[in-house]
C-alpha cells in the first residue's frame, strides 16, 4: 500500500500501470493509499514509480468542455442537442 499525497484519476494510473486491477483508499472523497488487486502481477516499486510518474486527467472536466463545444457549435447552426435527438441522432 503506497501512500498519495497527490491527486490520482485510479482508471487512469491502473491503465498506465499494467490494466491488472488498482485499489484505493479514500477520505472525504480523495484517495489517500492506493494498492495493487490481488491478481496485479506488478511489484510496489512498479507502482510506486507509476504513482510518482502519473499527471490525473479530470475525466469530468475533460467531457464538460467537449460537449460545451459541441453545444457552441450546434449554436452557430441555429441546433440544440434537443435537435439532435428528435432526429435521433
Amino acid at each position: 500500500m503506497i501512500k498519495v499525497n497527490k491527486k490520482i484519476n485510479l482508471s487512469q494510473l491502473d491503465k498506465e500501470l499494467n490494466g491488472l486491477g488498482l485499489n484505493a483508499n479514500l477520505i472525504d472523497g480523495e484517495i489517500v493509499e492506493v494498492y495493487l488487486t490481488e491478481n496485479n502481477t506488478a511489484t510496489e516499486a512498479q507502482l510506486k514509480a507509476a504513482i510518482d510518474a502519473h499527471i490525473a486527467i479530470d475525466e469530468a472536466a475533460v467531457k464538460a468542455t467537449a460537449k460545451a463545444a459541441a453545444e457552441s457549435k450546434l449554436a452557430a447552426l441555429g441546433l440544440t442537442t434537443n435537435d439532435l435527438r428528435a432526429l435521433g441522432l
